[in-house]
Parts: C-alpha cells; sequence; structure tokens
C-alpha cells in the first residue's frame, strides 16, 4: 500500500525531531557536574583614572645674582666646608660675600650713622626750645625733616652694604653653582648660584582633548617613576589651561605633589593618574567574570550545586575590576573557573575557594 506525504506534515516531523534533539542535549548539559571554584563576592574601592606622563620641575626656585664688582668668597656650610651643589640652605643664609673696598667706601655708612645722630639730637633740642617758646614751629619742623633725611641716607648706606652679601631668598637646595674659586673678580649680574625648593614639586602633563571634560581641579592624584617603584608620591590638580592647544590638541594641566624626602627630582619624567572619581564600599568583582550572553552582562554564582545565571549592570571599572551595581550582593558565591561553558541551573561542583 503506498502513502503519499505532504511536504508541510514532512518539514513539521523533521523540525519536532531537531527540537526534540536539541533539548536532549541541552538536558545533558544541565545534568553534566562541572567542576568549579568559587569565592565570596566581597565590597571595596574602585577608581576612574586618566593616565598621563609629565616632567617634574621645583615648586619654587630663585638665582643669585651679584649687583657690584668684586672679590667672591664662597661661605661654609654647618660642616665647616665651603657650600657646594646639593648643599641645603635656609632661607637668609649667606651663600657668599664680595670684597669691594671702593663700594664700601663710597656707602660712607658712619658718616652717614654719625648724621642720624647728629640730626636726632638737633630735634629733640628744638623741641625742648619750642616748649619754653624759644623757637618757631617752623624751626621744629625743620629739624624733623633734616632727622628723616639722614635716616633715609643711613639706609640708603646699609641697603648698599648688603649688596657684598649674597643671600638666600628661599629655603632649598643649591643649585646650578657657578665654577668661580675663591678671591675671583667679578662683575655686576654674574649668577653665581641657583636655589631651589622641591619639598613640593609641579607636574606638567598635557591631557588629550577627549579626556578632558572628566578633569578638575582639586582633583586627586599619583605620580611615580620607574626608578623608584614602590614609592608613589600623592598631591592634587592646581592649575589647568583653558585654552586647548591647537597643533597637538591637548591641555595643559599642572598637578602639585608633596615630597617631604626629597626623592622626587626636578626633571624626572613620570607617569601621573588622575582620579577622575572614586566609589567606596562597592560591589567589586574581577572584569574577565563578567560574559556576555544574549547581548546581556551576566555572572555565574553557585547555589545548592547549581550554576545560578544573574543579569548584572556594571559601573566603573579600572585595569583588573568592575564594579557591579546590579545582580550580586556581598556574600554570594561567584563561580571564578570553568564559568565560560555554563548554562543556567548547570549542575557544578566546587572544588576551591579562590580568595
Amino acid at each position: 500500500m503506498k502513502v503519499d506525504f505532504c511536504p508541510k506534515v514532512l518539514l513539521v516531523i523533521v523540525f519536532c525531531g531537531l527540537v526534540a534533539c536539541d533539548q536532549q542535549a541541552e538536558q545533558r548539559t544541565v545534568d553534566l557536574t562541572v567542576p568549579v571554584t568559587v569565592q565570596s563576592v566581597e565590597t571595596g574601592t574602585i577608581e576612574s583614572i586618566v593616565t598621563a606622563t609629565g616632567t617634574l620641575r621645583p615648586v619654587r626656585e630663585a638665582q643669585i645674582t651679584t649687583e657690584i664688582r668684586g672679590s667672591l668668597y664662597w661661605s661654609k656650610g654647618s660642616n665647616n666646608r665651603l657650600l657646594a651643589k646639593g648643599a641645603e640652605v635656609r632661607r637668609g643664609q649667606t651663600i657668599a660675600r664680595l670684597d669691594s673696598d671702593e663700594w664700601v667706601v663710597g656707602a660712607r655708612v658712619e658718616a652717614r650713622k654719625l648724621a642720624v645722630e647728629t640730626a636726632k639730637r638737633t630735634l629733640k633740642e628744638q623741641e625742648t626750645l619750642f616748649s619754653r617758646q624759644l623757637s618757631t614751629e617752623m624751626d621744629v619742623e625743620s629739624a624733623r625733616r633734616a632727622w628723616a633725611d639722614a635716616e633715609a641716607n643711613y639706609q640708603d648706606a646699609l641697603i648698599k652694604i648688603d649688596k657684598t652679601r649674597l643671600l638666600a631668598p628661599i629655603q632649598g637646595v643649591l643649585s646650578e653653582l657657578a665654577d668661580i674659586t675663591q678671591g675671583t673678580l667679578v662683575t655686576p649680574n654674574t649668577a653665581i648660584a641657583k636655589i631651589m625648593d622641591y619639598s613640593q614639586v609641579f607636574v606638567d602633563l598635557k591631557i588629550p582633548n577627549a579626556q578632558i571634560i572628566n578633569v578638575k581641579l582639586g582633583q586627586g592624584i599619583r605620580v611615580s617613576n620607574y626608578a623608584l617603584p614602590e614609592e608613589v608620591f600623592e598631591g592634587e590638580i592646581v592649575e589647568m589651561d583653558p585654552a586647548i592647544d591647537p597643533v597637538t590638541r591637548t591641555v595643559q594641566v599642572v598637578g602639585m605633589v608633596d615630597n617631604p624626602d626629597l626623592l622626587l627630582r626636578a626633571g624626572m619624567f613620570v607617569k601621573t593618574e588622575i582620579v577622575t572619581e572614586s566609589r567606596q564600599n562597592v560591589v567589586l568583582i574581577t572584569r574577565n567574570l563578567v560574559l556576555r550572553r544574549r547581548n546581556q552582562k551576566v555572572v555565574f554564582v553557585e547555589e545548592e550545586g547549581r550554576a545560578q545565571q544573574r543579569e548584572v549592570e556594571t559601573g566603573l571599572e579600572d585595569r583588573d575590576r568592575v564594579e557591579i551595581v546590579v545582580g550580586l550582593e556581598p556574600g554570594e558565591q561567584l563561580i571564578t573557573s570553568n564559568y565560560e561553558t555554563l548554562r543556567p541551573r548547570t549542575r557544578v561542583r566546587v572544588t576551591g575557594d579562590r580568595r
């Protein structure tokens, strides 16, 4: 007896067979016990950062320059040796002196000091006579003016004498010391040394235009240098140029970093991390544990011997970790191995914890 099949009926039979096979395969997958490791979901702090490189410069520096002609003699430091590069100096400390008899004589310090004393006595005499009505008010004012002129001339002489002593205008470290031997005659405007204060340092950065929207004044920064692998120095953004460089399409940003042990040096090339956002006590997991299934971000947790798929929403990310905003709670057992092959409700066997 010959039986004819309608093509549509045949297609339905084949489709049903395929669905049944797929369901059986999925059931076998679910029933298969997969060994996994787990770790307890924990909270922590995560930051969003912008990374840039830059060069350091001292927070303050001052050039010491001669103003008069004279023979230069270097001063000694606390170790009773002549000051040298790298020596720490305090503000007002004498770095060198200039011997110039011609300049000292021209200042006429003693003569002007004597003139002040004479003018002061004259003023007192005139005031006494005026009180006895033996002189006029004009005589007193004339004496007072003469005393003021004498005092100004004396102060001018002291200022001239001070030019023979070259003092440190700031506290810091001697740098760029001129190679001048003791007693060498120098002329005015000779630069003899520079003093750098780098107890704090500036770091000059160029931030790409695409990232500048996240950078603001006052944000924290971390600075490191390959020569100091164990050291991280903290500071903040203190300056931002409002204009974008039309050539490089970058913005000039300046950070200031504390350097109490003077480990950072002017001219150093450093790596800088600008902390643009920070969140504390949030759920954090390793980035590669987040999978994408059917255009959704998911992770797997272990519950009663089975893998449970959780859809999650993520927040801040760094190089290794990601913030989970929705989908995980602290203390849950996150599957950390063989998770790539898991399906919802797959049987699992915990072989160890990763903490």
